[in-house]
């Protein structure tokens, strides 16, 4: 949800669309087309910045690592899409980054292209549900879930109706239920647990291309 002069107004199907593309297209950039094929380490919606236009750019790029090195903690918050989804804000409490893949919660192990598109997965996820996996536990919300990733995959596994996951204001445009299963699917492939499983980038960013074409 986005807040213009203090009252909330909802993003469109379209829009959200655009803003997965935009950030598909920028994190493939990174990953295939840069000098050295790069890893962003730390992609979530707080480093996905808005303009006037719903244009994505991708934020934060290498402090990931300078922070591991200077041992420095500044608050993850803020970002224009933060505020862009469909949840209110994030809680400013410390707690697990669940944007990240099951291999990034072992001790030692460095950010890889796989682990940014586990993460874009997420962050695809909550432009779907309009569910925040990084609220806290103890957040008095009706959009938290513990897991996202597990929750969709147990409603996808259970075939359970669109309407039980995808954010209700969706619900609204009819005819986007077809594009908003075949993110769902793109999403799904990259929140794989196995790394192996989960598509490149590139790949990704083209199939979400084909999507509302």
């Amino acid at each position: 949800m986005l807040w213009r002069n203090g009252q909330p107004s909802s993003l469109s199907w379209s829009t959200r669309l655009r803003i997965a593309k935009g950030t598909a297209r920028g994190l493939a950039y990174l990953h295939e087309c840069s000098p050295r094929k790069f890893v962003h380490g730390d992609i979530k919606p707080s480093n996905i910045l808005l303009d006037n236009k719903f244009q994505p750019y991708i934020s934060d790029f290498g402090l990931n690592r300078l922070i591991t090195i200077t041992g420095n903690n500044p608050s993850s918050s803020g970002g224009f899409m933060g505020g862009a989804l469909p949840y209110l804000k994030s809680v400013q409490t410390e707690r697990p980054d669940n944007c990240r893949p099951p291999e990034a919660r072992v001790s030692g192990n460095r950010p890889t292209q796989k682990w940014d598109v586990y993460s874009f997965g997420v962050v695809l996820l909550e432009l779907l549900t309009g569910k925040s996996p990084e609220l806290s536990p103890s957040a008095s919300t009706s959009i938290e879930v513990p897991d996202l990733v597990k929750w969709v995959r147990k409603g996808f596994e259970e075939e359970n109706p669109l309407s039980d996951m995808v954010d209700p204001l969706l619900l609204q445009e009819v005819h986007a239920k077809k594009e908003v299963i075949a993110v769902f699917h793109v999403a799904l492939a990259c929140t794989e647990a196995d790394s192996e499983v989960r598509p490149r980038m590139k790949t990704v960013s083209e199939n979400l291309e084909r999507i509302g074409t």
